[in-house]
């Protein structure tokens, strides 16, 4: 069981540090709200990790063989959320960044925790790496004590990356240095968006 778990741990974390939607949308917050906002859009995406793993490991993959009009719904339309965000930074781009809230009020918070549960469900390619690749890494016979683990395993992961990642890009000097280039980071951001989106519909 621990080899197993090890193993997909592995996979999971490369899979997760690898730059995408996710990764965009953690930094974006970090500079441009206060930590806790962050922290809140970390989890939100953790939760649909979780969602994602769980899922897989449970029948998501038969679902989507089944029943394709499914798995194509969910990946149109979560492309055009990513680009409809990638036109948001790009048309704000030139605008001055308002100064960073010191606490974050509860509907703030929940927004974050939204937007990032939003984030993690319009990116296909974390359900297909779920799906296929991380469920390929279950061995054969496994008990439900290995797959509970595994499901368990993933959110903690992208708690622990993303939150680094959050910590990290949320102190006053990140913030100070994003301001100076603000317009450059949102233009490329929103470009990247575009294109995972644009990928989406084309792969």
């Amino acid at each position: 069981m621990t080899h197993a778990v090890l193993a997909a741990a592995l996979i999971c974390l490369l899979a997760i540090m690898s730059p995408g939607p996710n990764f965009v949308a953690v930094t974006h917050r970090a500079v441009t709200a206060p930590r806790s906002e962050a922290m809140a859009l970390v989890v939100g995406i953790a939760c649909i990790s979780g969602f994602w793993t769980g899922a897989a490991l449970f029948g998501l993959g038969v679902v989507f063989r089944l029943f394709p009009w499914v798995f194509w719904t969910v990946k149109l339309a979560g492309a055009a959320y990513l680009v409809w965000f990638g036109f948001t930074l790009l048309r704000h781009a030139g605008h001055a960044l308002p100064a960073r809230a010191i606490r974050s009020s509860n509907g703030s918070m929940w927004r974050a925790f939204r937007d990032g549960v939003v984030t993690n469900l319009s990116n296909p390619k974390a359900m297909v790496f779920y799906a296929s690749v991380f469920a390929g890494a279950v061995p054969v016979g496994a008990t439900t004590a290995t797959l509970v683990a595994m499901v368990a395993m993933v959110p903690l992961i992208a708690v622990c990356w993303y939150g680094l990642v959050a910590q990290a890009l949320s102190s006053e000097r990140a913030a100070v240095v994003y301001r100076r280039v603000k317009p450059w980071i949102e233009r490329c951001c929103g470009l990247l968006l575009i294109g995972f989106g644009v990928r989406q519909t084309m792969s």
